[in-house]
């Protein structure tokens, strides 16, 4: 019996062994196509120009759909659930009040969209739009986003400007008609505050970064960090928590006066309001890293190449927009003769400038460091 038993094992253990070997050649395999199919792809866009261009576009466009996207179902699932979701909630959950259906707590969003809940607090002061507050965030929102645009437009570039608008379109429509069922049939964290302004930091977070992924915005105070960090050649995270802050306080201040002076319909208690904005500041936070962390571009890294190629510099600087300084040297051990090539670059070009060395050079010794800031002629518009 103990030897059919090792038998039987040791016939499972080949073909663990067996089927192992067998997925490691296929997954070898199929990299070799993929890598193939790509290449074939990058070719044929390469001697492809308009090609390249239309596909290009494209991709953004479906790319400023899904961050649209993003943003507004961030926005009415955890930053502003409307009236008709804390309805549905209540049935389920005692904890939520009839003043909370009344008046439900919101925490203030960032950007223009965050201007525009504030002017709803405006308004809110002299009249009672509790039933149309959807739509005037929606209306805000686009009108802010006007001169914002033409900042773009005459600053950054055209495309910019264009596919920003698209998203910005795409924003509002998406508030506006998302069904409100698309939002408390699949979450309901309403009591939970802190994780209300976890999940909107990522939502608005993946949106801003997603969007600024294919070299465009969100609008907003977006286009206004884009602008500001690339001429500084900085991260946008810190201006955009910046301006946000300054929100959340003309947010703040507005709605106690709106309290104070009708608390027929601006039912919110006022240590409710500034718990709120405390909570905002959570959301804020956690947007900003979430956008830097997939806003590489603004992100830099310098580059020390220590090669014996003279070559590189001029295939560098043929490749990417950025110049180099070149320094002779030679090596302590060997005493020939090297080059050491000092280059700034944008950290979503360093894994393209490194295969380019490595290719024309196998040998070559380099150091990437991440740069926290760059002063100097750097700046790159995000569209020609």
């Amino acid at each position: 019996m103990s030897l059919k038993k090792d038998s039987d094992e040791d016939i499972l253990l080949l073909k663990n062994i067996k089927k192992k070997i067998l997925y490691i050649l296929l997954k070898r395999v199929m990299l070799k196509k993929i890598n193939a199919f790509t290449a074939n792809v990058k070719d044929y866009l390469v001697d492809h120009p308009q090609t390249r261009k239309w596909s290009k576009w494209v991709l953004i466009f479906f790319v400023e759909i899904i961050s649209a996207f993003a943003f507004a179902y961030g926005f009415r699932a955890f930053t502003a659930p409307d009236t008709t979701c804390v309805t549905y909630w209540q049935k389920t959950d005692n904890t939520i009040t009839d003043a909370d259906v009344s008046s439900p707590t919101r925490l203030i969003s960032g950007g223009a969209s965050g201007v525009s809940q504030t002017i709803v607090r405006i308004i809110s002061i002299f009249v009672n739009i509790s039933k149309f507050e959807n739509i005037i965030v929606s209306v805000c929102y686009f009108l802010l986003n006007v001169p914002i645009f033409i900042l773009a437009f005459k600053k950054i570039s055209k495309q910019f400007t264009i596919f920003t608008f698209m998203n910005v379109l795409f924003t509002s429509l998406f508030n506006t008609f998302i069904p409100s069922s698309w939002v408390y049939n699949v979450i309901n964290i309403y009591k939970d505050v802190l994780a209300r302004a976890i999940f909107a930091g990522i939502c608005t977070g993946i949106s801003s970064g997603l969007a600024m992924l294919v070299g465009t915005s969100t609008g907003g105070y977006d286009c206004i960090t884009v602008y500001i960090s690339e001429k500084k050649s900085t991260s946008v995270g810190k201006y955009s928590l910046l301006l946000n802050s300054l929100t959340v306080c003309c947010f703040v201040i507005f709605s106690v006066i709106g309290i104070n002076v009708n608390p027929s319909w601006n039912t919110q208690n006022t240590n409710v309001v500034v718990t709120f904005a405390l909570y905002t500041i959570v959301y804020f936070f956690i947007s900003s890293h979430v956008t830097d962390f997939l806003n590489q571009k603004n992100k830099k890294q310098e580059l020390q190449i220590f090669t014996s190629n003279p070559d590189i510099p001029t295939i560098l600087i043929h490749t990417f927009p950025h110049s180099a300084t070149v320094i002779d040297s030679h090596g302590a051990f060997s005493g020939k003769k090297n080059y050491v090539v000092y280059m700034v670059i944008s950290k979503n070009e360093a894994k393209k400038a490194l295969a380019m060395v490595a290719n024309a050079d196998s040998k070559a010794f380099v150091t990437v460091i991440d740069i926290n800031q760059v002063f100097g002629r750097f700046y790159i518009k995000p569209f020609d």
